[in-house]
């Protein structure tokens, strides 16, 4: 029993293994890696030997890109490694600028740009597949609406099919676009399970620049942060609550204060549990008989037996009474709090891809049914953004968007992650590697350092530093709203000279129609126009009948040699 027990708790979270490395005798090797195992291609580790010095649990070195020029918008990037938690770094980080063809092909085609980092568990698979082909299903779902993005003119609608009877927004669409990629990217892992190797699960947050507005999109507890520093005078002009909120930097003469807004929320057992209690509540034949959709407000004991305890169920908010029963005293499908929350007592995430077949530890139920890969989403259009002439605050008033996976907002508020942003700029106010210099600080403060018993700890030395991956893209919005402006204007030019091409007909054919008019015989008796104008259609036609006549003789007194010629495609 205590073997079966076992294979089940391996099955369960054991990490996958990369092709250069041999895979314990418990992994099943009979199907294929769909991706070896790699670091973000604009990393370039290329050789193995790279591959493993990323790796080092002992050393844990911080990772950023050889050539800062590969990535767009002057974005940052850096990572490192676990001290052990798996052999192998399960995050992964990608980014696409891709162009959506317009339906008038003489117009300009549509830019836009996405970052995404995804926090692999149970191995790196999944992370891996994501890093690779979301993009790519993202992009297909961009497509299907390019021609309701963008209409060929001003005064045209978009063609909406017939059954429409309700408007569409242009952000209900590229919402739609994303909430529907990130089904399909679940979907596929769940399509390759029978063709490759069990890819395990991954959390996911996306960003999405399109249409000069920002889109955020997170399953998981990765998370997403737009860091600003605003004068006062910005500040009074905001309408938002959260700006009020913030450190102030004393040493500027315009006081600027530095804020963190959330662009996600983290999606753990302990805040989806209203969900997940309530789907369980729903459907107790997911529970295989095995736990409980309750929560109480003290552990239930057997000898509590027949007495009456608080608890909530399903969406409550509040808590009311209930006498304890022995099913009560199963396990509830939500455990502890926080961070330490869990879901069937396995899995400290409730959204993400994957995980098709994972099993809650003791009872092999499938947990699946529980998680979801459905994202929340949050934009902002950047047209809105107050910015001050000549105050040179450009990133501070359109902010700097920082991307990480748990590995850095378990030890690091998010206040603090602003603040030490802003503080590195302030180091770097000109270079080009300034954001990669802000991604390498930020891995290198959560990262922290090992002590004399290998334990890493904060700068302090006391509280103890993360030992999970880290991953971390800083993305200057500014850089991109600056490149869509030039796009824009680019695009309304084209615009321009195309309504002016399409006016310039008009007029031609009406000129052309006016000038028929006036060669027309016009008479006060109908009837006789008519007859003239049907003269005059008769002895056309005629014409042109003659015409062609010549033309098929000449053609026929063509020589052989010349009739040759004129059939040929390639007649000069």
């Amino acid at each position: 029993m205590f073997n079966r027990f076992k294979n089940r708790v391996l099955t369960s979270i054991v990490p996958e293994f990369p092709s250069i490395s041999p895979a314990p005798s418990h992994i099943n090797r009979s199907l294929p890696d769909k991706f070896q195992y790699s670091r973000p291609p604009f990393l370039q580790l290329l050789t193995v030997d790279e591959l493993k010095a990323s790796a080092d649990h002992n050393v844990r070195p911080i990772i950023v890109p050889r050539d800062i020029s590969v990535m767009p918008l002057n974005a940052g990037y850096a990572e490192c490694v676990n001290s052990g938690k798996s052999e192998w770094n399960e995050d992964q980080a990608a980014f696409y600028q891709g162009l959506l063809h317009h339906p008038a092909k003489d117009l300009p085609d549509l830019p836009y740009i996405y970052f995404g980092i995804f926090d692999g568990h149970a191995g790196y698979g999944a992370a891996l597949a994501a890093s690779h082909q979301f993009h790519h299903i993202l992009h297909e779902k961009l497509v299907d609406v390019i021609d309701l993005l963008l209409p060929t003119s001003e005064n045209e609608t978009p063609a909406f099919p017939w059954l429409f009877h309700k408007s569409v927004s242009k952000d209900e669409l590229i919402v739609g676009a994303l909430e529907s990629a990130f089904h399909d990217m679940d979907a596929m892992l769940a399509e390759d399970r029978s063709k490759y190797r069990n890819a395990g699960g991954c959390t996911s947050v996306v960003t999405l620049f399109i249409l000069g507005k920002m889109y955020v999109a997170n399953a998981g507890d990765s998370r997403a942060i737009l860091a600003q520093k605003l004068s006062k005078e910005v500040i009074k002009k905001q309408t938002d609550k959260i700006y009020l909120n913030g450190s102030s930097d004393n040493e500027s003469p315009n006081a600027y204060q530095v804020i963190a807004t959330p662009f996600s929320f983290d999606h753990t057992p302990d805040t989806e549990r209203s969900r997940i209690l309530e789907l369980g509540k729903i459907h107790p034949d997911l529970m295989g008989g095995e736990y409980i959709a309750m929560e109480y407000a003290k552990k239930p004991m057997t000898r509590d037996l027949g007495t009456r305890i608080l608890y909530k169920q399903g969406n409550m908010k509040g808590w009311t009474y209930k006498t304890l029963t022995r099913e009560d005293l199963k396990m509830s499908i939500v455990t502890g709090e926080g961070k330490r929350s869990r879901l069937l007592g396995t899995i400290g995430v409730t959204r993400g891809f994957g995980d098709h077949d994972l099993r809650a530890l003791g009872s092999g139920i499938l947990i699946k049914p529980f998680l979801s890969c459905h994202p929340e989403i949050v934009y902002r259009d950047l047209s809105l953004i107050i910015s001050l002439p000549d105050d040179n605050n450009i990133d501070g008033e359109y902010g700097v968007l920082i991307m990480g996976t748990d590995g850095l907002w378990d030890v690091i508020e998010n206040d603090n992650v602003a603040r030490i942003t802003f503080e590195t700029l302030k180091k770097y106010p000109n270079e080009k590697h300034r954001y990669t210099m802000v991604a390498q600080e930020l891995v290198a403060k959560s990262r922290g350092r090992a002590n004399d018993s290998g334990h890493w700890r904060l700068s302090d030395l006391k509280a103890p530093a993360t030992v999970d991956d880290i991953s971390i893209i800083v993305i200057p919005v500014y850089q991109y709203y600056k490149e869509f402006c030039q796009w824009e204007k680019t695009f309304i030019e084209a615009k321009q000279k195309r309504e002016e091409l399409k006016n310039l007909t008009m007029k031609a054919l009406e000129a052309n129609h006016i000038n028929n008019d006036d060669s027309t015989p016009v008479d006060n008796d109908v009837e006789e126009a008519k007859e003239q104008e049907d003269e005059s259609t008769i002895e056309t036609k005629k014409s042109i009948s003659v015409n062609d006549d010549d033309k098929d003789e000449e053609v026929v007194g063509l020589s052989s040699e010349d009739n040759e010629k004129l059939d040929s495609p390639l007649t000069t």
